[in-house]
């Protein structure tokens, strides 16, 4: 089954109590697409490193997935809260 991207630059966030999954997906150029994983801990400073990873790739979209509250740390980071705020409309997907 063929898909077809509807956005050419992807990051999904995977919330635990302690850990932040991230997932970027990118189309490059030439139609290909790239995946990079990355781990982040759920410190201030993890936070930030979050966010700077994330604002250097520009996402279309950004996407959360959390069990119980823990989704508030994540949000509640400053620089993280720039980042979806400069998503474009509709690219952040409530819960």
């Amino acid at each position: 089954m063929e898909l077809t991207p509807i956005y050419k630059r992807v990051i999904g966030l995977d919330v635990h109590q302690a850990q932040i999954s991230a997932c970027a997906i990118v189309e490059q150029a030439d139609g290909s697409s790239s995946v990079e994983r990355r781990e982040f801990g759920g410190f201030k400073r993890d936070r930030k490193a979050l966010a700077e990873w994330a604002r250097a790739i520009g996402p279309d979209v950004v996407v959360m997935e959390s069990t119980r509250i823990y989704w508030k740390s994540p949000y509640a980071a400053p620089l993280l809260r720039l980042l979806l705020s400069e998503v474009k409309p509709g690219g952040l997907i409530p819960r």
